[in-house]
C-alpha cells in the first residue's frame, strides 16, 4: 500500500492538439502526393499511439522505495535510502531548460520526469542524479518523502 501515490494525466487540450496536427500533417502528404492514404494512417496512429503511452504519469511512494511510471512503457524506481534531499520546485522554463515535456535530460544535469503543463515539480536529490519529478501537490509530496526518510 502507497504512502503516497498521485496520477498526473495529459492536459486534454494539448492532446488534441497532437492529434489534430497529426491529422494535419498527415493528410496533406497524402493528398499531395495523390492519395498515399496509408502514409497519412500511419502517420495518425502513430501519434495516437505515442498520446495512448504516455498520456498518465503516476506516481506512488512506498516505505522502501519511489516508484515513477509514464504511460505503460517508461517506469523508474529510486530507493528511499539514496534520496538525500527533497525540495518543492518550480518548472520555469520547460522547452528551454529541458527541450520539452516528458522523460528529459536537462542542460543543468538534471534529469527531468514532468509532464506537459505541469510547472510545479519536486527536486529530489541522490547520490548519482537530481531529478525534478511533476507533481500537483509538491509540498504534500516532499512532506510523505521526508517522514518515510526518518
Amino acid at each position: 500500500m502507497p504512502i503516497y501515490e498521485e496520477k498526473i494525466n495529459e492536459n486534454y487540450p494539448f492532446a488534441g492538439g497532437l492529434v489534430l496536427w497529426s491529422l494535419a500533417v498527415g493528410l496533406v502528404p497524402g493528398i499531395l502526393l495523390g492519395g498515399v492514404w496509408w502514409f497519412a494512417a500511419f502517420y495518425i496512429a502513430l501519434t495516437v499511439a505515442i498520446v495512448a503511452c504516455f498520456f498518465q504519469m503516476k506516481v506512488a511512494l512506498f516505505a522502501d522505495k519511489l516508484v515513477i511510471r509514464f504511460g505503460f512503457i517508461y517506469r523508474k524506481t529510486i530507493e528511499v535510502g539514496q534520496i538525500e534531499d527533497c525540495s518543492p520546485y518550480k518548472v520555469a522554463h520547460p522547452l528551454k531548460n529541458y527541450g520539452g515535456w516528458g522523460i528529459r535530460k536537462g542542460r543543468d544535469g538534471t534529469f527531468a520526469i514532468t509532464q506537459a503543463f505541469v510547472n510545479d515539480a519536486i527536486k529530489l536529490e541522490t547520490a548519482e542524479q537530481t531529478y525534478v519529478i511533476s507533481s500537483r501537490t509538491p509540498e504534500r509530496f516532499c512532506e510523505a518523502i521526508k517522514s518515510v526518510k526518518k
